[in-house]
């Protein structure tokens, strides 16, 4: 079951990369590091991996992951991601919190 889930994460993600018009240039192993830290239950705190990958984030990445938390955040849901734990990543890794 974990497995299973793991995968269907995967395929958001990459449909999230793919629906951005290639405005979203990130690498989805890289986004599984934060996985734990936006699950919609028992969420943790984020990595140290995952407060790194945050802190590389441009301007395009974040709009496109604000796209998803303002236009289909049931998406994101439906995978067992909070949207607005995903656009809170940056304050939690002690960044410049961001607004969508």
């Amino acid at each position: 079951m974990a497995m299973r889930k793991a995968v269907l994460f995967l395929a958001m993600m990459v449909a999230i990369s793919g629906a951005c018009n290639g405005a979203c240039n990130l690498n989805v192993q890289d986004l599984m590091t934060c996985k734990p830290a936006v699950a919609t239950s028992n969420p943790t705190s984020p990595s140290p991996a995952c407060c790194n990958m945050v802190k590389g984030l441009n301007a395009d990445d974040i709009q496109c992951l604000c796209n998803y938390k303002n236009n289909q955040p049931s998406l994101l849901r439906a995978f067992g991601v909070d949207p607005n734990r995903c656009t809170q990543l940056p304050a939690m890794c002690n960044l410049s919190p961001i607004n969508c």
